[in-house]
């Protein structure tokens, strides 16, 4: 409208950062879902308890998660994005990589941690396989708290390595997003009233898990952070490369 070349550039950027925040969104959203789907499966194809009930689910997707995602969608435009060709007109959001990182890599990882959980509750507490549990006996609600709170924590790991698909997320301010901060805050608190407060217990069907399982969880925090960023290392380097030609 002001007919200003500098004008155009911005709108190129500003299209682009809406483009890559809405993809952003999608591979948080899909990482959880594989999470959400690997106890459904477990539980029709194994026969063991459900690891996460309908409910627990919606307080996922409607509660812990929702703050963060919205987050997702306001993050600033690359300030590598401008190197990048023009994307083909045809060029989906969801794609082959996207769907192989959200579904068979960070999911999958996200689904172990979060069927490593509730196992360990279970088999801790002296469970064998093909044992019926009751839904209010405590055992499974330890086990299905333990299930829930894995696949928060490790959404809160997944919300800070989903900023971006190349960069580092130590090469990145938490404090640019405060969205995503006040969001993970709202995670943190949500998931501490499931598994400590007693309308938590009420509501969601959870109860009070063995300290240790927090323990068990740090690992594959810590690995799913490691991972992501050898992926995302990998990938700088042949982008690197490719343009340095």
């Amino acid at each position: 409208v002001d007919d200003n070349f500098a004008s155009i550039v911005c709108a190129v950027e500003e299209g682009r950062a809406v483009f890559q925040n809405i993809r952003k969104f999608l591979t948080y959203v899909l990482v959880r879902n594989v999470a959400q789907l690997v106890p459904y499966l477990a539980f029709a194809l194994f026969q063991i308890p459900l690891p996460l009930t309908p409910i627990q689910v919606l307080f996922v997707d409607m509660g812990t998660d929702s703050l963060t995602a919205l987050g997702l969608g306001v993050e600033r435009p690359d300030p590598q994005g401008m190197r990048l060709p023009p994307r083909p007109k045809d060029k989906r959001l969801l794609n082959l990589p996207l769907a192989l990182r959200a579904y068979l890599f960070l999911g999958v990882i996200e689904a172990t941690a979060a069927m490593a959980a509730f196992f360990f509750v279970l088999v801790g507490a002296g469970w064998t396989y093909g044992q019926v549990l009751g839904p209010l006996d405590p055992v499974y609600l330890q086990a299905t708290t333990a299930c829930l709170s894995a696949i928060i924590v490790m959404q809160i790991v997944n919300v800070f390595l989903c900023r971006t698909s190349v960069r580092s997320v130590f090469s990145m301010s938490v404090l640019d997003n405060r969205l995503i901060v006040w969001g993970v805050g709202l995670e943190a608190v949500l998931m501490l009233i499931a598994v400590y407060g007693s309308w938590g217990h009420y509501v969601l069907g959870t109860a009070v898990m063995p300290g240790s399982l927090w323990l068990l969880l740090v690992p594959f925090a810590v690995a799913m952070l490691a991972l992501e960023e050898l992926r995302k290392w990998i990938v700088r380097r042949a982008f690197d490369s490719k343009f340095d030609r």
